[in-house]
């Protein structure tokens, strides 16, 4: 039996979805962990009686005029989701548009069908596992003592000193280290000593040796062929990056047959795009260290 991400992957690619009309909402929402407003933009697809939503996460207000700009071209149609995926591939660049409207139309078309992930996957959804993450921070402990109990996802400062290591080895409850592309040797043997369980996310290259039983990758995976030619241990993926679910599902897909684990990331979703991560993320990845932590907000979003 294939697995899950497959069988998800085809089950939705197959799904039909009617699409009568198109509209979006943009605002912006004081968030402050994000350092300010964060402008988000929902998406909703409806036809048949039904509406599905999608989040935009574009960073400037600039990229959601431009979105809105774009969204006239979806237009009224009868298809297949994987059909709009491919039409969505082929005529818009943007990434972050066409997972909104991929988004949109998946919700869309499991409504008028009636059925729900879970179903189409053939699994039962479980309790997510999520980890929350922090920007990196002078005070990594200070920080992590914000979030009493919680698994957690830390960005690396590469000359924090030894004791700042063995601080947040003593936690034991990190469990993901996000380089962002930084350190070195040294780094990393401080780190792999104070914490020897953790995933090492996006460590600069090259990789020393003793890494790569717990190596990462994130940001370079960006769509299922990007995972050719590397071997970490897990990836965090991330649907608005990849340009939508079924790029993301191809690419879980394929960890699957090359015993890859996986575990779903967000970019800074504050609306309907974070509960559909935690959607997909029960039931495609829910013991990965989803990187799906609520983000509080000043103002909470409308009821739908």
């Amino acid at each position: 039996m294939p697995a899950t991400a497959e069988r998800l992957h085809e089950a939705l690619a197959n799904l039909p979805v009617v699409v009568d009309a198109a509209s979006c909402v943009s605002r912006a929402v004081p968030v402050s962990s994000y350092g300010g407003a964060r402008p988000t933009s929902t998406v909703t697809l409806a036809g048949a009686g039904r509406e599905g939503t999608g989040e935009h996460v574009g960073w400037t207000d600039e990229a959601h005029a431009a979105f809105r700009a774009r969204l006239p071209r979806v237009g009224r149609r009868a298809c297949l989701l994987g059909e709009l995926s491919e039409w969505l591939r082929v005529t818009i660049d943007a990434p972050y548009d066409r997972a909104a409207i991929e988004m949109a139309a998946i919700e869309l078309a499991l409504r008028q069908r009636t059925t729900t992930l879970g179903a189409l996957a053939g699994v039962t959804p479980r309790p997510v596992r999520h980890v929350v993450s922090f920007a990196r921070a002078d005070d990594p402990l200070a920080e992590a003592a914000r979030h009493p109990a919680a698994e957690l996802k830390v960005d690396v400062d590469p000359a924090w000193a030894d004791s700042v290591w063995r601080g947040l080895g003593a936690l034991g409850r990190v469990a993901i280290l996000d380089w962002k592309g930084a350190g070195d040797d040294t780094a990393f043997a401080r780190a792999m000593d104070a914490m020897p369980g953790v995933l090492h996310e996006d460590p600069a290259e090259p990789w020393p040796e003793a890494m790569y039983p717990r190596l990462a990758l994130d940001a370079s995976i960006t769509t299922a062929g990007a995972l050719a030619g590397v071997a970490p241990v897990a990836v965090n993926l991330k649907p608005a990056r990849m340009g939508g679910v079924l790029e993301m599902l191809a690419a879980a897909a394929r960890c699957a047959e090359r015993g890859i684990a996986v575990y779903l990331g967000g970019m800074f979703e504050i609306d309907v795009g974070r509960r559909q991560l935690r959607d997909l993320a029960a039931v495609l990845c829910p013991d990965g260290p989803n990187d799906l932590a609520a983000i509080p907000l000043a103002d909470p979003p409308p009821a739908p």
